[in-house]
């Protein structure tokens, strides 16, 4: 069975360049809409409890970015099932800088990858489940 951030990557590779035409947070469900760089369309679902949401204007340049997924373990240490983080501070601001400090102190098996939207710095970021559902429409 394919890993889930080798899912995700494959698909997120063709959005870079894209235009985050909008998205919308409500009772735990994030849903974007953004405009691939062949001017094809993708509706993105996923579920989450925790977003990380710069104010972004939605016009061209700001708006313009790609998407990255990140499996938690792979860059978290994990103490009695729960993500922790040891480092100096450099390091704790590097985490910062890449929002990884959103999955500090959670349970690892309700919270395993973390989906960002960036370009000169992280405009979106969330935690997800990768047992949860979640939705990709090309149109």
């Amino acid at each position: 069975m394919e890993d889930f951030k080798n899912i995700l990557q494959k698909k997120f590779s063709k959005t870079g360049d894209s235009e985050l035409i909008n998205y919308h947070y409500e009772s735990g469900n994030i849903s974007l809409n953004v405009k691939l760089h062949e001017n094809d369309n993708l509706n993105i679902q996923f579920k989450t409890e925790i977003l990380y949401a710069k104010n972004i204007e939605i016009r061209p340049p700001f708006n313009i970015g790609y998407f990255e997924c990140i499996k938690l373990s792979d860059v978290l240490k994990v103490e009695n099932n729960h993500y922790s983080f040891s480092g100096d501070f450099v390091d704790i601001m590097k985490a910062q800088r890449k929002k990884i400090n959103l999955a500090f102190g959670l349970p690892i098996k309700n919270y395993t990858h973390l989906i960002t939207f960036c370009n000169s710095s992280i405009n979106l970021a969330f935690i997800v489940n990768e047992n949860d559902n979640y939705k990709f429409d090309f149109f």
